[in-house]
């Protein structure tokens, strides 16, 4: 009985607090209901089922009268529900963490929600590396020594597999209209929607163009930032290039929202930082995401020693998910070891050994939406006219069942 006169009197003054909060400033439509919704919610179960008998035998009282059998029927009815919902048995929430039977529960609902998407388009290996490349931009990146001629490949590195699938990811087309969005909060305003490109704008020390996907070879939506020569350089003594970077982007708005590492090449006073977008394969680990040539994609600013000369990142997208089998480690090795280019007749191909692979994202464009697909990056080194040359193949690892 004490228990209960205490109960009442802390709802007696909550409401008081409340009904004088609500003299001088009156919240929006429906949020006392819902604040009364909450404090009920936080009452012990059987106060609430003493209330909810309460109110139905008071509506009784007030309506027409009611047969007895029919009466009776409804209460055991209204009892056997208060104890089933109370009991937490047959909820759509997950029970406790760690019991079995949350884990079956959360199994059960992963399945029902795997390949979403429907069939996956096929992502295209392309060994000319585009990166975030620019029409008319100057190199693409990590052109280096990647071979991309024919091989004899055989695989005598480790894959340690341990997950069965994987999520695919997926965004829809950004409209002009979002890269307005974007350039708008960065303080950039539109001057002109040249072919190929979303929008071209400009602030008050550099101009902006907002592109969207391409499709061959595929390239994500990007932005890219060309400063003027009114722009100043970074002001951080001591800062090494991955630190200029960060401070100019901190200071334009432009610090990537998804998980990365940062990767720096250097040469003199010219620097480029990465940073490289991250994807989250539970069971696995973090995953890059690779251009279609297996270079780290992401966010990258060029640097001439402490100014800024360039940047060219991904447009921010919502991103779906959904996961898709994928394809075993035994599999995915044969699929590399046989996919090289067979050399012509009489020509010779290097022999390569594959030594390294990993799980990437690639970019699988399809038309009003695409996808951030997983695959396996194989590489190994050789020796060609005595240079060291990187000899990559990317694996789709969704199931070919699952993809056109």
């Amino acid at each position: 009985m004490s228990d209960n006169h205490d109960e009442e009197v802390e709802i007696q003054a909550l409401q008081r607090e409340l009904d004088d909060a609500f003299q001088t400033t009156r919240p929006r439509t429906g949020f006392e209901d819902e604040l009364w919704t909450r404090m009920q919610a936080q009452r012990p179960a059987p106060s609430r089922i003493r209330d909810a008998l309460a109110g139905f035998f008071q509506g009784i009282r007030e309506g027409p009268a009611v047969p007895a059998a029919a009466l009776a029927a409804v209460l055991v009815v209204a009892i056997g529900v208060g104890i089933f919902a109370f009991s937490g048995f047959g909820r759509g929430s997950t029970p406790t963490a760690g019991s079995a039977g949350g884990a079956s529960q959360f199994a059960a609902g992963a399945a029902g929600r795997a390949a979403s998407f429907g069939r996956l388009p096929t992502p295209v290996f392309n060994p000319t590396p585009v990166g975030l490349a620019q029409p008319n931009a100057a190199s693409p990146k990590d052109a280096g020594t990647l071979y991309s001629g024919p091989a004899t490949l055989t695989w005598s590195g480790h894959l340690n597999l341990t997950i069965s699938t994987a999520p695919v990811f997926r965004y829809f087309e950004p409209s002009a209209n979002k890269a307005d969005q974007f350039a708008s909060g960065l303080g950039a305003a539109l001057q002109a929607r040249p072919a190929g490109l979303l929008g071209s704008y400009t602030a008050s020390d550099y101009s902006l163009q907002v592109r969207g996907t391409v499709r061959s070879p595929a390239q994500s939506p990007t932005y890219f930032i060309v400063p003027d020569s009114t722009m100043p350089g970074v002001n951080a003594a001591g800062a090494g290039p991955a630190d200029l970077a960060s401070l100019f982007l901190a200071e334009h708005s432009l610090t990537p929202q998804w998980p990365s590492t940062v990767e720096v090449q250097t040469s003199g006073d010219q620097s480029r930082v990465r940073f490289v977008r991250q994807f989250d394969a539970p069971g696995y680990g973090p995953a890059p995401l690779v251009d279609t040539a297996g270079a780290h994609d992401g966010l990258e600013v060029d640097l001439n020693g402490n100014k800024v000369v360039r940047v060219a990142g991904l447009l921010p997208l919502s991103l779906d998910s959904s996961g898709y089998t994928i394809v075993s480690a035994e599999e995915a090795i044969r699929v590399a070891v046989t996919s090289s280019p067979q050399p012509a007749a009489g020509a010779g191909a290097p022999a390569v050994q594959l030594t390294q692979a990993d799980l990437v994202y690639v970019l699988a464009p399809a038309g009003d939406h695409s996808f951030y697909e997983p695959a396996f990056l194989f590489s190994g080194t050789f020796q060609l006219n005595g240079t060291t040359m990187t000899k990559q193949v990317l694996v789709p690892a969704v199931d070919p069942s699952q993809r056109t």
